[in-house]
Protein backbone atom coordinates (compact mmCIF):
# COMPACT_ATOMS: atom_id res chain seq x y z
CA UNK A 1 0.00 0.00 0.00
CA UNK A 2 0.92 3.55 -0.31
CA UNK A 3 1.75 4.12 3.84
CA UNK A 4 5.49 3.84 2.72
CA UNK A 5 6.94 6.45 4.80
CA UNK A 6 10.03 8.52 3.82
CA UNK A 7 12.94 8.96 5.82
CA UNK A 8 13.70 12.08 7.32
CA UNK A 9 16.50 13.60 9.15
CA UNK A 10 16.20 15.51 12.53
CA UNK A 11 16.73 18.93 10.32
CA UNK A 12 13.80 18.50 8.75
CA UNK A 13 11.54 19.08 12.02
CA UNK A 14 12.71 22.57 11.82
CA UNK A 15 10.75 24.43 9.08
CA UNK A 16 11.20 25.39 5.48
CA UNK A 17 8.82 25.20 2.83
CA UNK A 18 8.23 24.07 -0.40
CA UNK A 19 10.15 23.62 -3.30
CA UNK A 20 7.88 21.96 -5.97
CA UNK A 21 8.74 25.44 -7.11
CA UNK A 22 11.78 27.19 -6.02
CA UNK A 23 11.49 27.00 -1.86
CA UNK A 24 11.62 30.43 0.02
CA UNK A 25 14.76 31.58 1.98
CA UNK A 26 15.96 28.87 4.21
CA UNK A 27 15.39 29.00 7.93
CA UNK A 28 16.50 25.62 9.35
CA UNK A 29 17.85 26.62 12.43
CA UNK A 30 14.75 28.11 13.79
CA UNK A 31 11.53 26.74 14.52
CA UNK A 32 8.07 27.39 13.13
CA UNK A 33 5.52 27.35 15.44
CA UNK A 34 1.41 28.06 15.04
CA UNK A 35 0.17 31.32 17.19
CA UNK A 36 -2.07 30.04 20.12
CA UNK A 37 -5.09 32.74 18.95
CA UNK A 38 -5.29 29.87 15.73
CA UNK A 39 -7.70 28.42 18.32
CA UNK A 40 -7.62 25.11 20.56
CA UNK A 41 -4.64 23.31 20.20
CA UNK A 42 -5.36 19.60 18.70
CA UNK A 43 -3.57 16.54 19.03
CA UNK A 44 -1.77 15.49 16.08
CA UNK A 45 -3.03 12.29 15.67
CA UNK A 46 -6.79 12.82 15.75
CA UNK A 47 -8.43 11.87 12.67
CA UNK A 48 -11.18 14.52 12.83
CA UNK A 49 -10.56 17.92 11.04
CA UNK A 50 -11.02 20.61 12.98
CA UNK A 51 -9.97 23.74 10.64
CA UNK A 52 -8.16 26.93 12.52
CA UNK A 53 -10.56 29.48 14.01
CA UNK A 54 -8.31 31.98 12.88
CA UNK A 55 -4.90 31.65 10.24
CA UNK A 56 -1.82 33.14 11.07
CA UNK A 57 1.36 33.23 9.49
CA UNK A 58 4.18 31.12 11.16
CA UNK A 59 5.95 32.70 14.00
CA UNK A 60 10.01 31.88 14.32
CA UNK A 61 10.60 31.72 10.71
CA UNK A 62 10.49 33.55 7.50
CA UNK A 63 7.28 33.42 5.54
CA UNK A 64 7.94 33.93 1.60
CA UNK A 65 5.10 34.77 -0.27
CA UNK A 66 2.85 35.85 2.56
CA UNK A 67 -0.97 36.63 1.65
CA UNK A 68 -2.45 39.93 3.49
CA UNK A 69 -2.10 40.23 6.94
CA UNK A 70 -2.91 42.46 9.85
CA UNK A 71 -0.35 43.75 12.19
CA UNK A 72 -0.30 40.74 14.35
CA UNK A 73 0.13 38.89 10.96
CA UNK A 74 -3.27 37.37 10.96
CA UNK A 75 -4.54 36.15 7.45
CA UNK A 76 -6.86 39.42 6.60
CA UNK A 77 -9.00 37.15 4.47
CA UNK A 78 -8.74 33.83 5.92
CA UNK A 79 -12.60 31.66 6.08
CA UNK A 80 -12.68 28.20 7.18
CA UNK A 81 -14.60 27.28 4.14
CA UNK A 82 -14.69 29.50 0.66
CA UNK A 83 -17.00 28.24 -1.79
CA UNK A 84 -15.60 27.39 -5.60
CA UNK A 85 -17.95 27.12 -8.41
CA UNK A 86 -20.67 26.24 -5.79
CA UNK A 87 -18.46 23.66 -4.05
CA UNK A 88 -17.67 24.12 -0.09
CA UNK A 89 -13.70 23.51 0.30
CA UNK A 90 -11.90 23.92 3.46
CA UNK A 91 -9.23 26.57 3.19
CA UNK A 92 -6.09 24.96 5.31
CA UNK A 93 -7.49 21.18 5.22
CA UNK A 94 -5.42 20.46 8.51
CA UNK A 95 -5.23 21.23 12.63
CA UNK A 96 -3.57 23.79 14.27
CA UNK A 97 -2.05 24.82 10.76
CA UNK A 98 -0.24 28.12 10.28
CA UNK A 99 1.32 30.21 6.89
CA UNK A 100 4.72 29.07 5.41
CA UNK A 101 4.39 30.02 2.06
CA UNK A 102 1.70 32.00 0.04
CA UNK A 103 0.21 31.79 -3.38
CA UNK A 104 1.63 33.49 -6.29
CA UNK A 105 4.65 35.21 -7.72
CA UNK A 106 7.96 34.91 -5.35
CA UNK A 107 11.28 35.24 -5.90
CA UNK A 108 14.00 33.41 -4.48
CA UNK A 109 17.77 34.22 -5.42
CA UNK A 110 16.84 36.49 -8.33
CA UNK A 111 15.02 33.87 -9.80
CA UNK A 112 10.97 34.79 -10.14
CA UNK A 113 8.35 31.83 -10.38
CA UNK A 114 5.03 31.22 -9.19
CA UNK A 115 4.09 29.10 -6.37
CA UNK A 116 0.65 27.69 -6.84
CA UNK A 117 -0.22 26.65 -3.63
CA UNK A 118 -0.65 27.37 -0.03
CA UNK A 119 1.77 25.98 2.11
CA UNK A 120 0.95 25.72 5.74
CA UNK A 121 3.01 23.37 8.19
CA UNK A 122 2.07 22.61 12.32
CA UNK A 123 3.84 21.73 14.99
CA UNK A 124 3.77 18.29 15.75
CA UNK A 125 2.75 17.27 11.89
CA UNK A 126 -0.85 17.20 11.39
CA UNK A 127 -2.56 14.65 9.45
CA UNK A 128 -4.25 16.21 6.51
CA UNK A 129 -7.74 15.95 5.65
CA UNK A 130 -9.94 16.00 2.54
CA UNK A 131 -11.09 19.60 1.98
CA UNK A 132 -14.61 18.57 0.51
CA UNK A 133 -16.70 15.55 -0.93
CA UNK A 134 -14.92 13.86 -4.00
CA UNK A 135 -13.22 11.29 -5.68
CA UNK A 136 -9.50 10.34 -5.57
CA UNK A 137 -8.03 10.78 -8.83
CA UNK A 138 -4.66 10.30 -8.10
CA UNK A 139 -2.53 8.31 -5.37
CA UNK A 140 1.27 8.13 -5.37
CA UNK A 141 4.51 9.71 -6.16
CA UNK A 142 4.38 12.95 -8.10
CA UNK A 143 7.75 14.10 -8.54
CA UNK A 144 8.97 17.25 -7.55
CA UNK A 145 5.42 16.82 -5.52
CA UNK A 146 6.56 13.70 -3.72
CA UNK A 147 4.05 11.15 -2.25
CA UNK A 148 0.29 13.17 -3.31
CA UNK A 149 -3.35 13.34 -3.59
CA UNK A 150 -5.51 14.53 -6.46
CA UNK A 151 -9.09 14.77 -5.37
CA UNK A 152 -12.20 15.63 -8.02
CA UNK A 153 -14.86 17.38 -5.99
CA UNK A 154 -16.55 17.96 -9.09
CA UNK A 155 -18.33 21.14 -11.42
CA UNK A 156 -14.53 21.17 -12.71
CA UNK A 157 -13.19 21.81 -9.00
CA UNK A 158 -10.14 19.59 -8.14
CA UNK A 159 -7.65 19.71 -4.68
CA UNK A 160 -3.84 18.35 -4.54
CA UNK A 161 -2.12 17.34 -1.23
CA UNK A 162 1.70 17.19 -1.25
CA UNK A 163 4.42 16.83 0.06
CA UNK A 164 2.94 13.84 2.45
CA UNK A 165 4.65 11.58 4.81
CA UNK A 166 2.02 8.66 3.99
CA UNK A 167 -1.39 8.18 2.60
CA UNK A 168 -3.66 6.59 4.39
CA UNK A 169 -4.29 2.53 3.91
CA UNK A 170 -7.68 3.12 2.44
CA UNK A 171 -7.08 6.06 0.04
CA UNK A 172 -7.24 4.61 -3.50
CA UNK A 173 -7.80 6.15 -7.02
CA UNK A 174 -11.53 5.91 -7.81
CA UNK A 175 -12.57 5.97 -4.32
CA UNK A 176 -15.07 8.00 -2.78
CA UNK A 177 -13.97 10.51 -0.10
CA UNK A 178 -16.02 12.54 2.10
CA UNK A 179 -15.26 16.28 3.88
CA UNK A 180 -12.84 16.05 6.63
CA UNK A 181 -11.69 12.32 5.69
CA UNK A 182 -7.68 11.84 6.77
CA UNK A 183 -5.77 11.65 3.75
CA UNK A 184 -1.83 11.29 5.18
CA UNK A 185 -0.13 13.57 7.51
CA UNK A 186 2.27 16.28 6.18
CA UNK A 187 5.48 15.56 5.47
CA UNK A 188 8.78 16.29 3.53
CA UNK A 189 8.61 14.02 0.31
CA UNK A 190 9.44 14.78 -3.08
CA UNK A 191 11.38 18.78 -3.66
CA UNK A 192 10.78 20.13 -0.27
CA UNK A 193 13.58 21.80 2.61
CA UNK A 194 11.66 20.92 5.56
CA UNK A 195 7.92 19.43 6.93
CA UNK A 196 5.10 20.48 5.64
CA UNK A 197 1.33 20.55 3.16
CA UNK A 198 1.18 22.07 -0.15
CA UNK A 199 -2.29 22.41 -0.73
CA UNK A 200 -3.93 23.46 -4.40
CA UNK A 201 -7.43 24.22 -5.41
CA UNK A 202 -7.73 24.00 -8.94
CA UNK A 203 -10.30 24.25 -11.83
CA UNK A 204 -10.51 22.95 -15.69
CA UNK A 205 -10.73 20.16 -16.96
CA UNK A 206 -8.61 16.93 -15.98
CA UNK A 207 -6.82 14.88 -18.45
CA UNK A 208 -5.51 11.14 -17.20
CA UNK A 209 -1.99 10.29 -17.35
CA UNK A 210 -0.38 13.97 -16.38
CA UNK A 211 -1.06 14.28 -12.74
CA UNK A 212 -3.23 17.21 -12.86
CA UNK A 213 -1.04 19.48 -14.97
CA UNK A 214 -3.05 21.79 -17.14
CA UNK A 215 -5.37 22.46 -14.69
CA UNK A 216 -5.71 26.23 -13.28
CA UNK A 217 -4.12 26.77 -9.88
CA UNK A 218 -6.42 29.42 -7.91
CA UNK A 219 -5.68 31.52 -4.89
CA UNK A 220 -7.99 29.99 -2.00
CA UNK A 221 -7.80 33.53 -0.53
CA UNK A 222 -9.82 34.91 -3.37
CA UNK A 223 -13.00 32.95 -3.12
CA UNK A 224 -16.25 34.12 -1.05
CA UNK A 225 -16.59 32.39 2.28
CA UNK A 226 -18.46 29.65 3.20
CA UNK A 227 -20.25 29.54 6.75
CA UNK A 228 -21.24 25.80 8.14
CA UNK A 229 -22.56 25.82 11.78
CA UNK A 230 -21.28 22.13 12.07
CA UNK A 231 -18.12 23.35 12.43
CA UNK A 232 -18.48 25.11 15.65
CA UNK A 233 -15.98 23.97 17.98
CA UNK A 234 -17.26 24.38 22.00
CA UNK A 235 -14.40 24.55 24.76
CA UNK A 236 -16.21 21.11 25.79
CA UNK A 237 -15.87 19.53 22.31
CA UNK A 238 -12.27 20.46 22.24
CA UNK A 239 -10.99 20.01 26.02
CA UNK A 240 -10.86 15.95 25.76
CA UNK A 241 -8.83 16.64 22.36
CA UNK A 242 -5.98 18.87 23.87
CA UNK A 243 -5.10 16.71 26.93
Amino acid sequence: MLRSIAVLSASALFFAACASNPAPVRNGRTQATVPPASGPVIQANVERLYPNERLFLCTGSRVSNAPDTDSNREVIEYSRLVVVNGVPLVTAPANNACVSSGFGIRTLNGRTRPHNGLDITSRPASRVFSGGAGTILEAGYNSGFGLSILIDHGSGVYTRYAHLEYVEDNIEVGEPVHYGEPLGRMGASGHVTGIHLHYEVLTGTYQAGVWGRGLTPRNPFDFPPWIDPRLALTETEAAPLSR
